[in-house]
């Protein structure tokens, strides 16, 4: 990979890099050098959004799926894109200020307008459990205290499948498996499943907040800190796909303080400025490897790659 200056503004796809330099859109496939590609765009205003299936480039006003004749020509504002496997996601905020979420296939055929007036939304994606789904959340702030609503939406049946109401403490994140919905709120992590989007239990990090998550070894994993804290102590923990947690934690005392850490696999990776440091589940050190040059962030871009920054310039590493 010819290295990337750290002002290109890049995405991870789950498959690649999408990065931007000088009004071109460029993709940088992990495994397949094929897959490459560049993509002249001659104009800078432009923002990206990307999947393992499609591209698209956008601003305010069009969007275009790269591979489509046609760019596609909204009313209104587009805030933010997202794309999944046959179908796309855009936020459009209406002149009057109101947010709706319009959803069409690649080809831009038209599947349905979701409108929230008395809510914000937060964010959105895509996963497929037998079939393509659309999870959105919105904030209602018109309550007296937050409440998060979660809609799951089925593109093929083109109808809401279910909603999750989360009260009393914000929602951070959202993880999904093959049998799962993991929401991450402030006090607890929350398991859900997807049909009918059940609640089964719910397990307390309070003081804690989760900073990555990996479900690649087959038991969900998620990587927590103290709640304002730095890398200096991190805790591993496990949890069950059935109907009680059984959490299993490990918490680790880092022997440098980490520029950032992830769940890749079945291991904890922390990168120092100076060294890459591998650790089993249970906390134990399995390898070192030495930097040519100290790193100043770091990113996961899947359970084996990492995306490194160092003296302007962002570089591709094993995470092992």
């Amino acid at each position: 990979m010819t290295p990337i200056s750290t002002t290109a503004t890049y995405i991870n796809t789950g498959d690649g890099i999408l990065y931007q330099t000088d009004g071109q859109i460029h993709f940088y496939h992990l495994t397949d050098s094929n897959k490459n590609y560049t993509y002249g765009m001659g104009a800078s205003d432009i923002r990206m959004s990307g999947s393992e299936s499609m591209t698209v480039v956008f601003n305010q006003a069009q969007l275009q799926v790269v591979g489509e004749k046609t760019p596609l020509t909204f009313t209104g504002s587009i805030e933010e894109v997202e794309c999944g496997t046959k179908y796309l996601a855009v936020l459009r905020k209406a002149e009057d200020g109101t947010e709706g979420l319009h959803i069409i296939t690649k080809g831009g055929e038209q599947v349905s307008d979701i409108a929230y007036t008395d809510q914000c939304i937060v964010d959105f994606g895509f996963y497929t459990t037998s079939t393509e789904m659309l999870w959105i959340e919105a904030l209602s702030v018109e309550t007296g205290t937050p409440m998060t609503t979660i809609s799951t939406y089925d593109l093929a049946k083109n109808e809401v499948t279910g909603m999750i109401h989360v009260q009393g403490q914000l929602v951070d994140k959202i993880y999904i498996t093959k049998s799962s919905m993991f929401v991450v709120a402030t006090n607890q992590i929350i398991r859900y499943i997807h049909e009918g989007n059940k609640e089964i239990y719910r397990t307390t990090i309070y003081g804690y907040e989760v900073v990555d998550f990996s479900n690649a070894s087959g038991t969900p994993t998620f990587l927590l800190t103290t709640r304002g804290g730095d890398f200096h102590t991190v805790k591993i923990m496990t949890l069950q796909e059935d109907s009680a947690p059984e959490p299993v934690e490990t918490t680790l005392q880092l022997p440098t303080e980490g520029v950032d850490a992830f769940i890749m696999g079945s291991r904890l990776v922390v990168v120092s400025r100076e060294q890459l440091y591998n650790y089993t589940i249970k906390g134990v050190l399995s390898a070192t490897a030495t930097f040519q040059q100290p790193v100043d962030e770091a990113a996961k871009l899947n359970d084996s790659k990492l995306l490194l920054s160092s003296n302007g310039m962002y570089y591709l590493a094993n995470s092992n």
